[in-house]
C-alpha cells in the first residue's frame, strides 16, 4: 500500500506541475493583452491629436490600429482556452489529491488493524501462557 501513496504522490505533484504550467500560460497571455492594450491607447491617443511630425504616418498608425485589435481578439480566445485548461488541470491536481488522502487512509486503516491484530496475539498468546503455568504448578 506504502508503493500506492507514493505513486499517487508523485502522480499529484505531476498535476500540480501541469497546473502551475497552465497558470503561467495564463498570466503571460495575461501580460500581453495588457502590453498590446496599452500599445493600442497610445496610439489612438495619438490618432486623435495629430501632430506635424506624426501626420505623414496617420495611415500607417490606423492600420496598426486594427493589426493590434486583431492581436487583442486572437490572444483573448487563447486566453479563454488557457483558462479552460488551467480549470481541468487545477480539477485533475484535486481529484488526484483527493485520491491520494483516500489512499493514505486506507494506509492509516490497514496499520491500525495490523497493530491490533498483533496486540490481539498477544494477549492470546499470554493468555494461553498463563493457563500452561497454572496447570504445571498444581
Amino acid at each position: 500500500m506504502a508503493r500506492s501513496s507514493k505513486r499517487m504522490r508523485r502522480l499529484v505533484g505531476l498535476f500540480q506541475d501541469l497546473e502551475t504550467a497552465e497558470r503561467a500560460k495564463v498570466a503571460a497571455l495575461t501580460r500581453q493583452i495588457n502590453e498590446v492594450q496599452t500599445a493600442q491607447e497610445e496610439l489612438l491617443s495619438r490618432l486623435a491629436e495629430p501632430t506635424p511630425e506624426t501626420e505623414p504616418f496617420l495611415g500607417l498608425m490606423s492600420r496598426s490600429v486594427g493589426n493590434m485589435d486583431r492581436r487583442l481578439q486572437r490572444l483573448a480566445k487563447e486566453q479563454e482556452f488557457a483558462i479552460q485548461r488551467y480549470a481541468q488541470a487545477a480539477g485533475r491536481t484535486q481529484g488526484a489529491a483527493g485520491l491520494l488522502a483516500d489512499v493514505r487512509a486506507e494506509e492509516a486503516r490497514k496499520n491500525e488493524q495490523k497493530s491490533l491484530e498483533a496486540l490481539l496475539e498477544f494477549r492470546q498468546s499470554s493468555v494461553a501462557q498463563g493457563r500452561g503455568k497454572s496447570h504445571g504448578g498444581s
